[in-house]
Parts: structure tokens; sequence; C-alpha cells
């Protein structure tokens, strides 16, 4: 009964840290929330006024909610092909945290949209040293790699990203317009 109780009151204080955190976070903002929801909507000029408002309005806003914001904004500029602006953006929130894999992520997609597969590698293999088993990482290693006719290391992350997620590979590969056909070859080159 005493670890019982022991439990319950760890549990109880760590919510109530974790509570406590939240509501008073200027992150759970509901200026965010409301971005965010923009984002998923496909509202992307309204999305980033309100990360700027939220930049502007909120002058002590922590390093780890800053760099999630400035790459949401440069999410924006990019699904709106303002490519130089994402840039800027990606870029200054992985100057906050150069660990942020989706951050990284996103300025190889940017790069790989102009056809800089050299430089593209650089960010995806940092992204890929921090997370390995990130399916999006992996496609995007094997699309650079492709790019750059570089067919073994194409091959091995192709591979990787049908083991890590089969059916995000295949809907990438199809988005990338591979026919079903050639896909079930590559399957079957990759089994043996």
């Amino acid at each position: 009964m005493k670890y019982k109780k022991i439990i319950y009151f760890t549990l109880l204080f760590g919510f109530y840290l974790n509570f406590s955190f939240v509501i008073s976070s200027k992150f759970f903002d509901e200026k965010y929330v409301k971005a965010g929801i923009l984002v998923d909507n496909n509202h992307f000029k309204e999305a980033l006024s309100l990360y700027n408002r939220i930049l502007k309005d909120n002058s002590e806003i922590a390093d780890y909610e800053l760099s999630r914001i400035l790459n949401n904004i440069g999410f924006c500029y990019y699904k709106l092909n303002d490519f130089k602006n994402a840039l800027i953006f990606y870029k200054k929130a992985l100057e906050i945290d150069n660990n942020y894999v989706i951050c990284l992520n996103n300025i190889a997609s940017v790069l790989m949209t102009q056809k800089e597969y050299n430089q593209a590698s650089l960010y995806l293999a940092k992204a890929y040293q921090l997370d390995d088993m990130n399916i999006k990482v992996v496609f995007n290693l094997f699309v650079a790699n492709y790019s750059l006719n570089k067919k073994e290391n194409s091959l091995y992350y192709l591979k990787q990203a049908l083991n890590i997620d089969e059916d995000y590979t295949i809907k990438r590969l199809r988005k990338n317009n591979i026919k079903a056909a050639d896909i079930e070859k590559l399957r079957k080159y990759l089994k043996k």
C-alpha cells in the first residue's frame, strides 16, 4: 500500500509539473494552435501572418519554441513556392537548434527542388545521423542519391525506406511517377 501511494503521488506531481508547463508555455498559445490549423487547411499566407504576430507579441520565446515557429514559417514559404524565404527561416531555426531533424530535412527538400542534390545530401546525412529511422529523411536520401546517379547508395536507402514504412515509400515512389511494375521490380531486386 505504501508503494502505491508513492507511485500515485509521483505520477500526480509529474502530471502537475507537465500540466503547469503546458499552461504557462507561450508555445501552446491560441494563436499558435490557430496557425497550425491554417497550415493544415492550406491557408499558408494567413498562417504566416499569425506566426509573425506570435513573434512580434512574445519577446521571450524559449529557444525550442522559437525554432519550431521559425521552421513553421519556413514551411509556409515552402508551400507558397517562395524557396528563398523558406531557406532563410529554416536556417534561422537550425541556428537555434542545430539537431532539429525535421528542419534539416526541410532544408534538404528545398535544395532538392532546386536540384542542389549534393548540398541536400549534407543536410540529410546529418539528419540521418540523428534519426536513422525517420522515413522522410531516409526516403529523401534515396532521392538525392538516385539523382546523383549513386545507384548503390540509392538502393541502400530505398531498401531501408521500404523496411521502415513500405506504404509511405510506395506512395512517394508513385508521386515521383515511378510505375507500379517498376516498383515491383525494385522490390524483387532488393530482396536478393
